[in-house]
């Protein structure tokens, strides 16, 4: 691929905040940040944007990509919800679907909503033959359990030899936890610290079952904690002491879950766990930290050491905001799918404004044209073909609110 760069943008790396800065892009790669001039002819300048490392959604469920919302909780624990989540004429439409375009719909789900990489929880050999066709980026390499109680489904070996091969191959452990309030559930993390699971490559998706005490145990042991703020109310009228984590120094990150339980698209969750916060707390989160939740801290929780952060030598997995007039960080953690300009996968440039157009041609990138919540865009692959595949399987025109797309006739 050709080398090309970027200019005009304020880049949040998302630690610092640099102004009047270039960067430009060679081999998949960030080659450099600087104040020169981008020497290669082939670049493209923003006035009144931000530019942050790619999304990274830390929680969802490909497969799981549909719509409505199903569920009459509280619950007590995720398999009622699950037992209605199957029993619903919503889930049987989608059960036409083939798995493959569940999974494309999943990844262009996030796409539009700058994300670059997604935390796919499920078994790998059901992942795996998508991996390859997907717009987006999933985590490859990862040790898992469906979750620690005895109902819990059959992922993976036992909780000891996959948290072995955690450590052993420098990959994270992958699990939900604490994701309910039965008497078992709430004994989550002392059951997995007994069984060898809990250190600093365990992965927490949920935790709202957890006390102070086992916070303690997860700073003491290093893990990571995954925030899916919209999922835990819908689902259990509760989330996670997120307050309590942060204060005590755990390394949090955020994610959806899917969208027949969770949030729209990752956009919506940070304005969502922003606005939750605040009513819980009664102050606010920084915006910075919001950034960081789904940028450096997830790629510190997935053990993406060349991801999460601007900087050269990294992988140039970039997104780029309209700057709305308000702090570079606010404008991101407000941003709308209207606002997101260019979201860039290893150095590939895959969806932007139209108006960058020339880029992809130069690139020799094919694209679709389409207008996404009002604004005119281009996207790389086939999403047309896809929604009209949608549109065969289930008998009628599927609206996906998460995916607000219209194409030129």
């Amino acid at each position: 691929m050709k080398e090309w760069g970027i200019s005009g943008a304020t880049i949040l790396t998302p630690d610092e905040q640099l102004k009047g800065m270039n960067l430009e892009i060679k081999d998949g790669k960030i080659d450099r940040i600087t104040k020169e001039k981008v020497k290669s002819p082939l670049a493209i300048s923003f006035d009144n944007a931000v530019l942050t490392p790619g999304l990274i959604n830390a929680h969802d469920h490909l497969l799981g990509t549909y719509y409505p919302k199903v569920g009459n909780g509280p619950y007590p624990n995720w398999l009622p919800w699950d037992n209605d989540l199957k029993s619903a004429p919503v889930y049987q439409e989608r059960q036409q679907i083939e798995n493959r375009d569940l999974y494309l719909l999943g990844g262009y789900r996030n796409l539009i909503s700058a994300v670059t990489t997604v935390a796919d929880h499920i078994p790998h050999f059901v992942s795996a033959p998508f991996r390859g066709i997907l717009p987006t980026q999933t985590i490859e390499n990862y040790a898992l359990a469906h979750s620690i109680a005895s109902f819990a489904l059959a992922w993976g070996d036992s909780i000891d030899v996959e948290y072995q091969k955690a450590l052993r191959e420098d990959i994270p452990f992958i699990t939900h936890i604490a994701e309910g309030f039965d008497p078992e559930t709430v004994q989550d993390l002392k059951t997995l610290d007994k069984k060898g699971g809990l250190g600093d490559h365990s992965v927490l998706v949920h935790g709202i079952a957890f006390n102070e005490e086992d916070i303690k145990l997860i700073k003491q042991k290093g893990a990571s904690v995954v925030w899916c703020a919209d999922s835990n109310m819908f689902m259990f009228n509760r989330t996670a002491n997120v307050g309590k984590m942060l204060e005590m120094g755990v390394n949090v990150c955020i994610g959806t879950d899917s969208p027949m339980s969770g949030g729209i698209n990752l956009l919506y969750e940070m304005k969502f766990d922003k606005m939750l916060f605040k009513k819980m707390y009664r102050k606010d989160i920084p915006n910075e930290m919001i950034l960081s939740m789904v940028t450096s801290n997830c790629a510190k929780a997935f053990k993406m050491k060349k991801n999460g952060q601007v900087k050269s030598g990294n992988v140039a997995d970039l997104a780029v905001f309209a700057d709305r007039g308000r702090t570079p960080y606010e404008s991101v953690v407000n941003a709308e799918l209207k606002d997101v300009l260019l979201v860039v996968i290893d150095g590939r440039p895959v969806y932007g404004g139209a108006e960058y157009s020339s880029l992809f041609d130069s690139l020799r990138i094919d694209y679709q044209r389409l207008v996404v919540d009002g604004a005119d865009k281009i996207i790389a692959g086939d999403l047309r073909g896809l929604l009209q595949r949608i549109r065969k399987a289930v008998g009628f025109k599927k609206e996906f609110p998460f995916l607000p797309v219209e194409f030129d006739d």
